[in-house]
């Protein structure tokens, strides 16, 4: 019997390597670490383009109400002859705007005032309408935008 074992013993094919084969799973650290690393150049690059995305919305806002300030004044001067003077005089709202006093509203990122304005002697003859806001607190530079009566949106 003992000759059986000696023989099963040296049947068995023996691995060339002293440390046996372990089956790997997972990822390495350094693996984690450049997926990491590209993330992070990804959201570099992103962010920016993000912001201006941003930028560019809260200013859209603005020209927008602008623009339904303009075609309040123009329904308000076919009917009386005259520009309104006052918000509510020309029925312009905006939705989630804070009436300061009845020229000017403040919504959540510009401020907008209304002025009548008068031409040759003729009062509310002329309008002007302007939104100023601060859509970038990184720079001290506030967002300016202004109509009149011809809808010309100066920044």
């Amino acid at each position: 019997m003992g000759s059986r074992q000696a023989r099963e013993r040296r049947a068995k094919p023996r691995s060339r390597s002293p440390v046996p084969h372990r089956r790997s799973v997972g990822f390495t650290l350094v693996e984690l670490m450049i997926v990491v690393g590209i993330i992070g150049v990804l959201a570099s690059i992103a962010m920016p383009n993000m912001r201006k995305s941003v930028f560019r919305a809260k200013r859209n806002e603005a020209e927008l109400n602008l623009k339904g300030i303009y075609q309040a004044q123009k329904s308000y001067y076919v009917e009386h002859g005259v520009y309104g003077s006052t918000f509510p005089d020309i029925g312009f709202a905006i939705l989630g705007g804070e009436p300061l006093d009845s020229n000017t509203i403040e919504s959540k990122y510009y401020t907008y005032t209304l002025e009548a304005l008068a031409t040759d002697g003729i009062a509310n003859s002329n309008y002007s309408a302007v939104a100023t806001g601060d859509i970038d607190p990184s720079d001290a530079m506030l967002d300016i935008l202004m109509i009149e009566s011809g809808l010309v949106i100066v920044e």
